[in-house]
């Protein structure tokens, strides 16, 4: 379960950063990539509860330099996420290989796969077109990424210009951002 839990959080928490001044909550845009790193504050719902994202600095891991992430969840719970950009390919650095798996490549195709750096992930890209409500969002057009682990199955979803936006088991919604805790 506890591995369960750190798949999900990292492939969640890649861009739960918020957009850029001006966009609409829900908007995204479409000159910029799937993955932005950006540095504003995402809240996350995930099933019953929730976590919020936001950049805390940058380490040095294996001569490399990572943008560092702190998910706090509902419970007080901390998890670290590290993740850098090198020529538009996404990177995450997993502590338990201390290696880097791809989270993203740049210049993907429907069909792309890969696995992580554990050897006990995959991703593959689905679709560009993807569409998607949450109790917040009406999406359309989002990266859509599958991802096949021991633990589980997921599908996640990524807004041009935001980043993750929603997940789903078996298309059941199973997370989502929201601007606010106090959803209905």
């Amino acid at each position: 379960m506890k591995y369960y839990c750190l798949y999900v959080i990292c492939f969640l928490s890649l861009t739960c950063i918020a957009q850029k001044e001006g966009q609409s909550f829900c908007g995204g845009d479409n000159t910029e990539a799937y993955f932005p790193l950006l540095e504003s504050k995402k809240i996350i719902v995930w099933g019953n509860t929730y976590y919020t994202e936001k950049k805390t600095g940058i380490k040095e891991l294996n001569d490399k330099t990572y943008i560092e992430y702190t998910q706090t969840w509902e419970s007080g719970d901390i998890a670290y996420l590290y993740l850098r950009k090198e020529n538009g390919i996404i990177y995450q650095y997993e502590e338990n290989t201390e290696d880097e798996t791809i989270r993203l490549p740049h210049n993907f195709d429907i069909g792309d796969s890969w696995k992580t750096a554990s050897k006990e992930g995959s991703y593959e890209i689905i679709s560009k077109e993807g569409k998607l409500k949450t109790p917040i969002c009406n999406y359309s057009n989002l990266l859509v990424l599958k991802s096949i682990f021991k633990n589980g199955n997921f599908t996640f979803y990524y807004l041009k210009g935001y980043g993750y936006v929603a997940a789903t088991v078996n298309d059941n919604l199973i997370s989502f951002v929201t601007p606010k805790l106090n959803i209905d």
